[in-house]
């Protein structure tokens, strides 16, 4: 009798992991009300005019200089096309940097603050 109801007990513990387990999975396919609408992109925020740039292209290199003639420091990023973008970093006033990009002919598409 002990031994139909240990087989009993385990049959049970079985089922009941099993459907705690199919409940789960069907709970993660069910959208939440989150996500019913598009997903959005993060909006970037483009660099002010007062950042000035200068290109020099290349067939597999282009270098891009940019000179902060603003009155505060910036934190920004050089979007290139058909290149590799550079890193976040900052710039004082009336400071130059520059970045060299490899690619096919990339050059310089937009300059954004990060």
């Amino acid at each position: 009798m002990s031994r139909t109801l240990r087989s009993l007990s385990v049959a049970g513990a079985a089922v009941f992991a099993f459907s705690s387990l199919a409940g789960g999975i069907a709970q993660a396919d069910t959208p939440t009300a989150a996500s019913d609408g598009p997903a959005v992109a993060p909006r970037e925020t483009t660099a002010p005019k007062c950042m000035l740039d200068k290109e020099k292209k290349g067939t597999i290199y282009t270098t891009v200089w940019v000179t902060n003639t603003c009155k505060r420091n910036y934190r920004i990023q050089l979007i290139m096309a058909r290149g590799a973008d550079s890193r976040c970093f900052s710039i004082t006033p009336g400071q130059t940097r520059s970045h060299k990009s490899r690619g096919a002919s990339p050059y310089l598409d937009r300059i954004i603050l990060c």
